[in-house]
């Protein structure tokens, strides 16, 4: 820590040794020994490019195991982001304007919004620093990073010295009002934060990480590595319940910090004040954030979330997971109430955010489609009015009286219920289907082989030849009233595991009786209609391309009930002319799934009944041509295992099926795409057959992959 201060003092121009003595640091070496290791950082920096006080923020981070991390929910701010926060505030950052980050961690935001309120004026930086930049953690090693990166900005000790005495150490969530009212009377001119990600509850599996006991989920746990668990989860939940209490919008769900730091920033942030922090996706997705977007909205004149994927690495989590920039301006009193939103896409380059065009939601349509005020990921004008034109003319499922409403059953906890499993069929137990077993019309798509949890090993099945070959049977005296009754009678299944940018998001098949489904197949039933063609034409709906783009636009990792009830279904009776042949077509792919053959004939068959349910259902939803091919350019993973056309670069037969058979639902016998079919046909390739099958495909799958 001392080399990366010596290292600010260069930038800064300061004197290192005044800034110890101010800051009360014995020094560990000479001033000239700590200038002489730090030049060697000094370079690297210069030569990275990015601000020096960025790097330093970025060097002078903590360093925690994963364990810790987690607990925390510290995921450093990525100083592309931090830029991109700053940028998006540059309006609010006028002199004496007051800013605070009530979890800054080693400062990378603070750093950010410095550089753009000051840029290279030296003057304008050490009055900012003396007067406007407030910081809280409640770690006091983070804080000494955030003071080695703002020291960077100016060479003047004493600004630092009374910009440090307004800092506190301590946890911001709890801290008492009369805190924060001591430093900013009349609250914050702009707060921004990238606050912790992390539920509040301890589960098994942290607290045994924690303890160093090397584990991937699904395995069992070693008794000795849970000592004292009972005790920490006590304890986590009194944190809990301290939280809840001050903060009434985790009550939802299990509580997550992230949701109280952003209610905590509402409160600080002044009347015509604004706000940008960084946030889970979940904030626009989740139902236990409800309360919070209701909260937001109501607080805010404007609102603008930009979406960013982590494939760029801002953060060491999964790639595919999904972020929010959020930034609100305050309501004045008696100001007018929030008009629109305005919904962005972005993506991290090397040295920056890049982001797309702004889409604004109307918000009095938003409310009208989405009465809990999820917001759906549209990524142009032509996708939100393609949404809200289907989206408003369809059935709702969460009507009690419609003969849609679906009657959901997670039947088997794979958890909780792991101690009932055998590994052996006996007469008393049924096969438990996962959800990898499920695929769009297919039960029974994977067979298991060998391992455990996150490293057991599946066979992919063609289709044709399905069948259930499972992992685990549940005796039947274990299930519970309601899963025993439903393991005896045919029912719907869906694979909740899902996401946006997945080969496919929505999977569901027919689940048969005598068999029993884990909690990642939840099973449907249709109280107001129970007959099997209502559960027919249902797959067919929710198993075909335009339900999906439905989909796709208000799922994150998880097709949850939740979800699934908000997308609207089209007006399609069992006992209309589509809904015959829907239901029809349904039934014939289950039949096709199980006729012990993969053979071309019967790939194709399965492909053109699937290509004329998604015609069908495009036509119920109100679709035009222009539509259509809007929707199927959100599926940039189907065929990719296919062999392409002669010329081409990669296969598009899927696409090209679907438009073929859409152009004749309106009688244009003779389009292109036909003719690309048959081509595709004779270079081997085979419509609606996923990944796992084909030229780049595997038929093992290792869980862990």
């Amino acid at each position: 820590m001392q080399v990366l201060e010596a290292a600010a003092s260069r930038f800064g121009g300061f004197d290192v040794e005044e800034f110890h003595a101010a800051t009360s640091i014995a020094a560990v070496r000479s001033a000239g020994a700590l200038a002489e290791l730090a030049r060697p950082v000094v370079e690297e920096i210069q030569r990275t490019g990015i601000p020096p006080a960025l790097a330093l923020s970025a060097l002078a981070r903590e360093e925690l195991n994963q364990a810790e991390q987690r607990k925390r929910g510290a995921y450093h701010t990525d100083f592309r982001l931090a830029l991109h926060l700053a940028e998006g505030v540059a309006d609010c950052l006028r002199p004496g304007a007051q800013v605070v980050d009530p979890a800054c961690g080693a400062g990378m935001l603070l750093a950010a919004v410095s550089i753009v309120a000051c840029g290279r004026d030296r003057v304008l930086s050490n009055e900012w620093l003396r007067h406007s930049v407030h910081a809280a953690d409640l770690s006091p090693a983070a804080l000494r990073g955030t003071l080695l990166a703002l020291a960077s900005l100016t060479s003047d000790v004493s600004s630092l010295k009374a910009m440090r005495g307004r800092w506190r150490v301590g946890d911001s969530l709890l801290a008492p009002d009369a805190t924060w009212h001591a430093v900013a009377p009349d609250g914050f001119d702009l707060v921004v934060a990238n606050p912790p990600w992390e539920k509040v509850k301890l589960t098994r599996h942290e607290f045994s990480r924690a303890r160093g006991t090397e584990r991937h989920y699904g395995a069992s746990y070693d008794p000795y590595s849970l000592t004292g668990y009972e005790a920490a989860r006590e304890d986590r939940a009194a944190w809990a319940a301290r939280l809840v209490d001050r903060y009434p919008t985790v009550a939802k769900g299990e509580p997550d910090l992230y949701v109280a730091f952003t209610e905590l920033l509402l409160r600080l942030t002044r009347p015509g004040g604004a706000g940008a922090l960084l946030v889970p996706a979940g904030l626009i997705r989740s139902q236990g954030t409800e309360a919070l977007r209701r909260q937001l909205v109501a607080a805010s004149r404007s609102l603008s979330l930009t979406v960013i994927d982590n494939r760029a690495r801002h953060f060491p989590i999964d790639t595919r997971f999904k972020f929010l920039s959020v930034q609100y301006r305050r309501n004045q009193a008696g100001g007018r109430g929030l008009a629109s939103i305005e919904l962005r896409h972005a993506r991290g380059a090397q040295d920056r955010v890049e982001v797309s065009r702004p889409v604004r939601l109307q918000f009095r349509d938003l409310e009208l489609l989405r009465p809990d005020l999820t917001v759906p990921e549209v990524r142009s004008p032509e996708e939100w009015r393609l949404f809200r034109r289907i989206q408003a003319g369809a059935a709702d499922p969460s009507d009690p009286r419609s003969p849609w409403h679906l009657e959901f059953c997670r039947e088997v906890d794979m958890t909780r219920d792991k101690p009932h499993f055998r590994r052996e069929p006996d007469k008393m137990s049924l096969p438990l289907v996962e959800g990898r077993m499920v695929q769009a019309h297919r039960l029974g798509a994977k067979t298991y082989v060998s391992g455990e949890g996150r490293r057991a090993r599946w066979e992919h099945l063609a289709p044709g030849e399905s069948r259930i070959a499972p992992q685990f049977w549940m005796p039947s005296r274990r299930l519970s009233p309601d899963a025993g009754s439903r393991a005896s009678r045919t029912r719907a299944g869906f694979c909740d595991i899902a996401g946006q940018t997945n080969e496919r998001t929505m999977m569901a098949a027919m689940i048969p009786s005598g068999v029993a489904c884990g909690n990642k197949v939840p099973t449907v039933l249709f109280p107001n209609d129970p007959s099997e063609e209502r559960l027919l034409l249902w797959l067919a709906l929710v198993n075909s391309l335009p339900f999906d783009w439905l989909m796709r636009r208000v799922v994150t990792t998880t097709v949850n009930y939740f979800v699934l009830l908000s997308v609207r279904l089209p007006g399609v009776a069992p006992d209309s002319l589509p809904g015959r042949r829907l239901i029809e077509i349904a039934r014939r792919l289950g039949e096709l799934d199980r006729v012990g053959t993969a053979s071309g004939d019967v790939l194709w068959r399965a492909a053109e009944l699937r290509a004329e349910a998604d015609v069908l259902v495009a036509g119920a939803y109100g679709c035009g041509d222009k539509d259509v091919r809007l929707i199927l350019e959100d599926f940039p993973l189907l065929d990719r295992s296919q062999p392409p056309i002669r010329g081409e670069a990669a296969s598009t037969v899927t696409r090209d099926l679907f438009l073929t058979m859409w152009s004749r639902r309106r009688g244009r016998p003779g389009s292109d795409e036909a003719a690309r079919v048959d081509e595709a046909r004779r270079a081997g390739a085979v419509a609606y057959l996923p990944s796992e099958f084909g030229d780049e495909g595997d038929t093992v799958e290792v869980a862990s992959a």
